[in-house]
């Protein structure tokens, strides 16, 4: 797949807007949801540059924070989720583009299902029966030839719960 250059910088000027809104905007639903749009273009991002084990991480972790924060603002402030301002109306802008951006190049973005997104696989699935002599083709490749990238996103998940866990717990809160 060839890039489309066009397309990786109108994603990145969206993405660019996200974060600055992010970071000036006074209304914290605002900045929070700002920064989860730039999190999810940078997803696509890497969904277009051929990495999409990352986009997955990134969208799982952008899902996560984005929860965690508007629930903590929610209950922390008290406030009305509503977005305030010229950065709420900024933030619908850029979300709304990059909708619209991802419609028109949707195929481009996603592959057709079954089609593979990287090829060097094959010499794994070839070579695990006679490297390994493992029965099971998925956990072999997983656990030996993979297995420090398996723990790092393992370790990943685990550290996002556990902050998950730590942030929305309600025993041994000190409310005042």
């Amino acid at each position: 797949m060839t890039l489309n250059l066009p397309l990786l910088v109108v994603l990145m000027l969206l993405m660019t807007g996200g974060c600055v809104i992010s970071i000036t905007a006074r209304s914290l639903t605002s900045s929070v949801v700002s920064m989860g749009t730039a999190g999810l273009i940078l997803s696509i991002l890497f969904l277009l540059l051929g990495a999409p084990d990352i986009a997955i991480v990134q969208v799982f972790v952008e899902i996560v924070a984005l929860i965690v924060l508007l629930s903590t603002i929610r209950r922390e402030t008290r406030a009305d989720m509503s977005s305030s301002g010229l950065y709420g109306v900024l933030t619908l802008i850029i979300f709304a583009l990059f909708l619209f951006v991802f419609m028109l190049h949707g195929s481009e973005i996603v592959r057709p299902f079954g089609q593979p997104v990287i090829k060097m696989g094959a010499e794994y699935i070839k070579a695990s029966p006679v490297l390994l002599k493992a029965p099971n083709t998925v956990t072999a490749t997983v656990l030996d030839f993979r297995g420090y990238d398996t723990l790092g996103e393992a370790t990943v998940i685990f550290t996002a719960i556990a902050g998950v866990i730590v942030l929305l717990r309600i025993k041994g809160r000190k409310d005042e």
